[in-house]
């Protein structure tokens, strides 16, 4: 003991002089960031940019040395040659530039991580430090040379199983002071591609997902600040329980979203509505793309184009169809937008028109300026606008959303040969209104692509207000917009937002289960970025895993793509990972599951009940004797509303089966597991929706059912 309290006092007073630092280099901070803000501002308008950026820059200093101080010091380095290093989560010197403590990210800390007794990399003894607060709890050693010389007492022998057994909050801890060897080579990877970590449940993918985005920022700060960090999850669910990591780590400037988050919605528009698996499946194919590019199709092509008559001083002209027909084709194959090819129609439109004009008979020499005249003439001349918007009318993605729910563009029609007449009827009820799916924000997302944004009004709408009566009764009936609804702000649907920010770096986590739609939208986002995928082929719920692979292999073009597998479970206990074991084996006899590191002695309870709602509040009474952290109880979509009703305790969470990806509890329910595995389109699908349930808890798990445990053999 007395070995124990000497090395805790000797490392007490390195954190001492760490905090120490750390609050004087705060005070600087902060007052620079006063002296910045209180600067005059005044003159030339670079002084007022100058003064702008020293104050955000010294802001973000001192945002990162606040977030630094818990836990500011968790680890010592012995090594044959040299000083003791102590590596914290920010790299912390004297005025006279003598280190206090290493970085994690640099790359002196790198044999924390990757040092092991076959390969110590010239590190003697690792030491990991515990702290409360600013006082040090304990020390944990793990000596790699026996024979080396130490000063000190080697103390400990369990740091790491006791930090990855410690109990579960209701957000996710970083795990800087115990990231693996194989953890760590995944987080220092080269950047120059896409990075595909794979790894079963518990390996620490999304931890090293997020401690890699710290170490980016670290590494290259000034590019990857500049254009900025996508952290991608699945459900808003695992959005805000991952959200306390890379701040912890000092990292606040990267944008963590759902997939649903991702388009910005127009006002009175939700991205909170639920698909079944059925609808999930047909709107997330890669074949909506098609099929939306047939509703523009459809749309634009409503109504027969016919010469057009025009008068101009007194002389009249005609447009040949043959030319409007030619002009339209010609654009039409072009790459543009639908609502840019608008604008080059138009142009194309304007040309022949000034060339016919000038073509009249007994037409004097035109003058300079004459032809930009008649553009502008032409273009507000109300008959030419009529005939524009039925060659080629106006689109915005919530009109083409619009037209499909009601039915103005025929289902059957454009869906011919995509989609059998089953998914069809699937397909036809799940058109939103307003609140929106996942799976609907990646349509609209697409159509924003497919359309682009509507082109600025060409003519006043009160100078043509009669004249345009027809065309807003045909525009009502094939809900395509014309000039005249675009600038009345009367009954026009709110527009979407673009917001096709291109990032340096996206990562997308839980990727087995984005679909090939949503992979197209995080395409559009991801211009030249490099990528960092991480997820578990065995953990999908998408009927079709290859089209998934397709799909994103589509997506990463000929980024050069490395791979990293994690083949260990920190998160369950080996008693829990031998039952989610026996579901692997269903779902691929080849796949090798990881390997558990530690074990409870506790197996998972299979309880058998009639009335699984009525045995659920004394199995949870029971469970939550037995774990001091949280429980979750995972139930499947149809129980979820039922279920909730009846749980109210602040340390129990209730989640479906697709909002408990990537989340982990002390003790865990899983309810009626032979729904989880029905309600599913396949049952190779439902059956890797159960292993990921089964695989969710770090203590304890109970399986209540209908059936008795024998159903999985």
């Amino acid at each position: 003991m007395a070995g124990l309290e000497h090395e805790v006092a000797r490392e007490q007073a390195v954190v001492d002089r760490a905090l120490a630092r750390l609050d004087v280099l705060r005070a600087e901070a902060a007052l620079r960031e006063k002296q910045s803000l209180h600067g005059t501002g005044t003159g030339t308008p670079q002084a007022v940019y100058e003064r702008d950026v020293q104050a955000l820059a010294a802001a973000s200093r001192r945002i990162d040395l606040d977030a630094a101080g818990e836990g500011l010091v968790f680890g010592r380095l012995d090594v044959l040659d040299g000083p003791a290093l102590h590596i914290g989560r920010l790299g912390l010197r004297t005025e006279d530039m003598e280190p206090i403590v290493v970085d994690w990210r640099a790359p002196a800390a790198a044999p924390f991580y990757r040092a092991t007794a076959a390969d110590p990399l010239g590190v003697v003894r690792r030491r990991t430090i515990t702290c409360r607060g600013p006082r040090v709890a304990g020390v944990e050693d793990e000596l790699l040379d026996p024979d080396a010389e130490l000063d000190g007492t080697i103390v400990g022998d369990g740091a790491f199983l006791a930090a990855v057994s410690r109990e579960r909050g209701p957000q996710m801890r970083d795990i800087v002071a115990t990231i693996q060897r194989e953890q760590d080579l995944a987080v220092r990877a080269p950047d120059d591609g896409a990075l595909v970590v794979t790894g079963g449940p518990g390996t620490g993918k999304t931890a090293v997902a997020l401690h890699r985005v710290a170490y980016l920022m670290y590494a290259r700060r000034e590019w990857y600040g500049r254009r900025g960090v996508l952290v991608v999850g699945p459900s808003p669910v695992f959005v805000d329980y991952i959200g306390a990591v890379l701040p912890s780590l000092g990292e606040t400037s990267a944008r963590l979203s759902d997939l649903g988050g991702l388009p910005v919605l127009p006002r009175g528009l939700t991205a909170d509505g639920d698909d079944d698996p059925a609808v999930v499946a047909v709107k997330g194919s890669d074949r909506m793309a098609t099929l939306l590019k047939r509703a523009i199709r459809h749309l634009s092509g409503a109504q027969r184009l016919h010469d057009v008559e025009l008068q101009r001083w007194g002389h009249g002209f005609v447009l040949p169809v043959e030319e409007l027909l030619r002009r339209r084709s010609q654009v039409g194959r072009s790459p543009r937008s639908h609502n840019a090819g608008r604008a080059a129609y138009v142009a194309a439109v304007v040309e022949v028109a000034w060339r016919t004009w000038e073509r009249r008979p007994a037409a004097p020499k035109p003058e300079p300026g004459d032809r930009e005249d008649f553009g502008r003439w032409l273009r507000a001349d109300p008959l030419f606008v009529r005939e524009i918007d039925k060659a080629w009318p106006v689109l915005e993605p919530l009109q083409v959303i619009a037209a499909l729910r009601t039915g103005s563009v025929p289902l059957s029609k454009i869906a011919n040969g995509l989609y059998g007449a089953a998914e069809q009827a699937v397909l036809a009820q799940s058109w939103p209104d307003t609140r929106f799916s996942a799976g609907d924000t990646a349509i609209l997302d697409e159509l924003a692509a497919l359309l682009g944004p509507p082109p600025e009004p060409e003519v006043d709408p009160d100078d043509a207000w009669d004249e345009l009566t027809e065309l807003d009764e045909l525009a009502a009936a094939h809900e395509v917009t014309t000039f005249a609804d675009r600038n009345r702000g009367s009954a026009r649907l709110p527009a979407l937002e673009a917001d096709y920010r291109t990032y340096a770096h996206v990562v997308v986590d839980e990727a087995q289960d984005v679909t090939p739609m949503q992979w197209r939208m995080l395409g559009r986002r991801a211009r030249g970025a490099t990528w960092t995928i991480v997820g578990d082929w065995a953990q999908s719920a998408w009927p079709d895993v290859e089209e998934v692979r397709r799909a994103m292999d589509f997506v990463l073009g000929k980024s050069r793509v490395r791979f990293a597998e994690l083949s260990t479970n920190y998160r369950t206990s080996t008693e829990i990972a031998d039952l989610a074991a026996r579901v692997l084996l269903r779902i691929d006899p080849s796949a090798v599951a990881p390997e558990a590191v530690r074990s409870t002695g506790v197996a998972p309870t299979w309880i058998k009940a009639e009335d699984l709602l009525g045995a659920l509040p004394g199995v949870l009474t029971a469970l939550l004797a037995e774990v001091s952290g949280t429980v979750g109880v995972v139930v499947p979509r149809a129980l979820r509303a039922p279920v909730r009703a009846l749980v109210d305790d602040p340390r129990v969470a209730v989640v479906d089966t697709w909002q408990v990806k990537g989340l982990e509890y002390d003790g865990c329910v899983v309810l009626a597991p032979e729904v989880v595995v029905e309600e599913a389109l396949t049952e190779k699908a439902g059956l890797r929706t159960l292993y990921v349930a089964l695989t969710r808890a770090t203590q304890r798990l109970v399986v209540l059912s209908t059936h008795a445990e024998l159903w999985l053999e």
